[in-house]
């Protein structure tokens, strides 16, 4: 008994053109698995431990006292948590209100108030993993010093950070 008959069917059975289909189908399956289910790290490495500064201007007292009250609390972006914590919110509150140009005033002398007496500059530490050694993103977000952030999280959102540090952690 040979593997191949006259008609062309293995083990008389089916046919190699059927078989080679199969074979195709299934390896397409299996490439799309392994892209669904396989690692999300891809080319860019396997993430990297990082710790960061992000500070706020002009937080009222309350929001301050709401968000020492929840830390640790975990970053959120696109109704997803990150594997990232804000670990530490330290306060200055602002005893007189500060003054800066606005932003395309020109010569125009124009003030704008940047944030009122009462209200607390918060510095956040944030700690968390970047996924993508080659873009720096957490979430949707680059992790650039200078670069304009929103601390986000499962319980509180404060709009119009600024990072003013970040330390890669390298592995031991």
């Amino acid at each position: 008994m040979s593997v191949i008959d006259k008609k062309g069917r293995i083990f008389g059975k089916l046919n190699i053109i059927d078989l080679i289909a199969i074979l195709l189908i299934v390896a397409v399956l299996a490439l799309i698995g392994y892209k669904l289910l396989g690692s999300d790290e891809g080319l860019a490495g396997s993430g990297q431990s990082v710790v960061y500064t992000v500070e706020v201007k002009g937080v009222e007292p309350e929001v301050y006292d709401f968000i020492q009250d929840n830390l640790p609390s975990q970053l959120t972006a696109s109704n997803e948590m990150l594997d990232a914590y804000v670990t530490a919110a330290e306060g200055t509150l602002i005893e007189e209100d500060i003054y800066s140009l606005e932003a395309g005033s020109g010569t125009s002398g124009e003030k704008i108030i940047r944030a009122e007496a009462g209200t607390y500059d918060v510095v956040f530490t944030i700690e968390g993993t970047v996924k993508d050694n080659l873009s720096s993103k957490l979430g949707t977000q680059e992790i650039r010093v200078g670069k304009s952030h929103i601390v986000k999280t499962t319980l509180f959102e404060l709009e119009g950070g600024v990072i003013t540090s970040c330390e890669r952690i390298v592995a031991q």
